[in-house]
């Protein structure tokens, strides 16, 4: 049996040369596995048994030519040496274009065959373990890139550079495209020996005039069916079934192409497409060099990609964590909506109808009527309920961090932007977002939610592109944003997108016969916590409750219940804490006192008014007290007033202790 690397297939038209040049092999040592007349014959004979070389004429019988094989023949790995007479010197350009081992010219000696073979099998040997070299060099060097802490943006363009050096190009699309992760595809168009002008997805759309997710679609597309060489004529018919790859060969001027993808077991595809302005400059071997690459890339790339995604779960998870440990510190101080009013019961019914789809809820009502509470149903009752509920109050975030607080912000994106953040669409991606106080958003944030609301993505400050999120937005006001859309106060196509599903909740006043039930279950609840008995609520007082107005609604009404607990003797049903005739007026002004009959005309009236009035609250105060005007929680302490300036006041009003 012939040695390894000995095996030899004769192309070749001509008996008489095919035959001498069989007998001179044999004597030599090599074993001719096959003689062709034509490149038909050949590619059979080659699937037959795999040749260590081919000596090839280039004139052969049917329309293909030696020329035509010798790319086969690159493209299968398998070295060849031309036998020829010709000296045409177009001819002779084409041979030199595929790169052969050697060439004979007819007629030719027998050393000089012997020779030439001998060097092209030697040169052949030392091609194969210089191309494993310079592969393991090219994979060490894009794991190590690829595995640096870093954005993604430096990592491909570190890599770029890797490649460079091994394959000429001018354009490089490259990135990672996934279905169901943010896709990172960036485009290098080289402007100097190692400069590189960097064009995120956001600028490869506006340069083809593309949406963002038209070119992830024919990224994703040509991805998995372009993969090759393409050269001349070659890249042009490519163009025309590609209409990608034909914008990009506009935009950049470009005429040659190699492409490769490495598929991933996360659902996603590394890209690597390669192009040049000039033509014929990717060779055969540029693309066995990719795809021995395509393996250790797929792994190492889905390794990175695992890891990012524990990094961004282990984020969040943190976050969720610190945001849920808030959320206890200061959440409402009751765990269900009590009432059982038609008003309240309608409501009901809104919700049951709408919680289970994933369309977003205009919450509307005075403050104080429990939106967070049905925003909670909401999510509590839909699909989303495995996730977590983000509450963001739009009306106490600073303009300037509410676009971070939402979206969240890239290292470096502004100044004191220490690390990377994720915001709170993030955090509630796969749940829902609560906006209480829509209607205080800023006008230029509006457009940014409409965005979500529409693209279904976010940006970060500072971020290189889109990030796709999943989330049920609600949202709440005490505003009239009808009105606030003719004041030019916020966007109409907003409010269309957040109201498809509007629920009104009722004010109190509006639902009195739920007054008793909340009235009792608030009382229960701060006598438990407060360690005081709950003797029930005195007949007169559950009739002044439900005769007043509460401006302030259920939140009022807490607030009533808290400090008629807290001034509680322990032994006697509740009574209240101070007249419910002396409240903050709706527009935030000085507390309204009893209304000042029409028949005080004179300041001496007025005087006596005022006196009343500062004596009642005096004596609410001193009951708030327990009846003690000095130490810690005194009443003194509570007006902030000294202990002797209290006396005397009271002195002056005639309150005395014991009769408190």
């Amino acid at each position: 049996m012939a040695d390894i690397g000995r095996n030899i297939l004769l192309v070749e038209d001509e008996f008489i040369v095919a035959n001498d040049l069989q007998i001179m092999l044999e004597k030599a040592g090599y074993k001719i596995i096959g003689i062709a007349s034509s490149v038909t014959e050949a590619l059979q004979l080659i699937q037959v048994q795999q040749p260590d070389m081919v000596l090839l004429d280039i004139f052969l019988q049917g329309k293909e030519t030696g020329i035509d094989l010798s790319q086969k023949l690159s493209t299968a790995g398998i070295p060849f040496v031309y036998l020829s007479a010709n000296s045409n010197q177009r001819i002779l350009e084409e041979v030199k274009a595929t790169q052969p081992y050697g060439y004979l010219v007819k007629p030719f000696r027998e050393k000089d065959v012997l020779v030439t073979l001998q060097m092209a099998l030697y040169r052949h040997a030392h091609s194969i373990e210089a191309g494993m070299r310079k592969q393991k060099s090219l994979q060490i060097s894009l794991s190590d890139t690829l595995s640096a802490t870093g954005d993604w943006e430096q990592k491909l363009l570190q890599s770029a550079r890797h490649f460079q050096a091994f394959i000429p190009f001018d354009f490089l699309l490259t990135g990672i495209l996934n279905k169901k992760e943010a896709n990172r595809i960036y485009g290098f168009f080289r402007i100097g020996f190692d400069e590189y002008q960097v064009l995120s997805l956001p600028d490869i759309s506006m340069m083809t005039n593309l949406t963002v997710d038209k070119v992830i679609a024919m990224l994703h597309e040509f991805s998995h069916s372009d993969a090759g060489l393409y050269n001349g004529e070659d890249f042009t018919t490519n163009c025309r079934t590609i209409p990608f790859k034909q914008l990009l060969a506009k935009t950049f001027d470009l005429s040659s192409n190699l492409s490769q993808s490495c598929q991933m077991t996360r659902e996603g595809s590394f890209v690597l497409s390669f192009y040049s302005r000039n033509d014929h400059v990717f060779l055969q071997e540029h693309l066995s060099l990719l795809q021995s690459l395509q393996k250790p890339l797929a792994i190492t790339l889905d390794r990175l990609l695992a890891f990012d995604e524990i990094e961004r779960l282990s984020e969040q998870l943190r976050r969720e964590n610190h945001y849920l440990q808030e959320e206890v510190k200061t959440g409402a101080n009751f765990d269900k909506i009590i009432g059982t009013s038609s008003a309240l019961l309608q409501v009901f019914d809104q919700v049951t109808q709408v919680a289970g789809t994933d369309t977003s809820v205009l919450i509307l009502g005075e403050s104080g009527t429990g939106k967070e509470l049905i925003a909670r149903s909401l999510h509590n009752l839909s699909p989303r309920n495995s996730k977590i509920l983000v509450k963001v109050n739009c009306a106490v975030l600073p303009a300037n961090l509410i676009e971070s607080e939402l979206f969240g912000h890239e290292k470096g994106a502004f100044t004191g932007a220490a690390d990377r953040r994720i915001g709170k669409f993030e955090l509630a991606h796969g749940g829902s977002i609560f906006l209480d106080e829509i209607g205080e958003l800023p006008l230029e944030l509006q457009s940014k939610l409409l965005r979500v609301l529409q693209e279904k993505e976010i940006e970060r400050l500072g971020g290189k592109g889109p990030i796709k999120t999943d989330v049920r937005i609600i949202a709440a006001t005490n505003r009239n944003l009808e009105q606030e859309v003719s004041e030019g106060r916020f966007r109409l196509d907003l409010y269309y997108r957040l109201s498809v599903f509007p629920i009104q909740l009722p004010a109190l006043r509006e639902r009195t016969e739920d007054i008793p039930l909340l009235a009792q279950f608030f009382a229960q609840n701060f006598c438990r916590k407060m360690g005081k008995p709950y003797l029930g609520i005195k007949d007169k007082v559950m009739e002044e409750l439900v005769q007043y107005e509460w401006p302030g609604n259920i939140r009022e009404l807490q607030n009533v219940i808290e400090q008629a607990v807290i001034i509680n003797d322990r032994n006697s049903p509740l009574e209240l804490g101070r007249s419910l005739e002396k409240k903050f007026s709706v527009n935030g002004a000085l507390p309204m006192t009893k209304t000042i009959p029409a028949t005080l005309k004179t300041l001496s009236d007025v005087k006596l008014m005022q006196q009343e009035t500062e004596r009642e609250y005096i004596i609410s105060i001193l009951r708030k007290a327990n009846g003690r005007i000095r130490g810690k929680n005194g009443a003194a302490e509570l007006l902030n007033l000294k202990p002797t300036t209290l006396e005397s006041r009271m002195e002056k009003l005639g309150i005395h202790k014991s009769k408190i």
